[in-house]
């Protein structure tokens, strides 16, 4: 039968569970920014200039968060990519020679 036959072992998939913790980190982190936003937008009857307008500050108190979650999964990334070691074909050529030499 051939819906019994298993999968050959192709390349790791990350699957459901890297979907839901992203999206959980997603949720958090826009909890976080938007506490963090609606803190440091001041009031539109004491705001300064433009942010006086009550659109453009409502514009603001919307788009903030996620802007700053774009910077926090960018910041995550970043940092996963220096901490985690990169495996010999990711190395460039020299880099390579250099390895071999050790």
């Amino acid at each position: 039968m051939r819906f019994l036959r298993r999968r050959s072992r192709g390349p790791h998939r990350d699957g459901c569970g890297f979907v839901v913790l992203t999206f959980l980190f997603s949720c958090f982190f826009l909890i976080l920014n938007s506490a963090l936003i609606s803190k440091l937008v001041p009031a539109p009857e004491t705001a300064p200039g433009l942010l006086a307008r009550p659109s453009v500050n409502q514009a603001v108190l919307f788009v903030g968060p996620v802007i700053l979650i774009f910077v926090e999964w960018w910041l995550v990334d970043l940092v996963v990519g220096l901490v985690t070691p990169r495996r010999a074909e990711e190395r460039l050529p020299e880099e390579r020679e250099t390895a071999s030499r050790r």
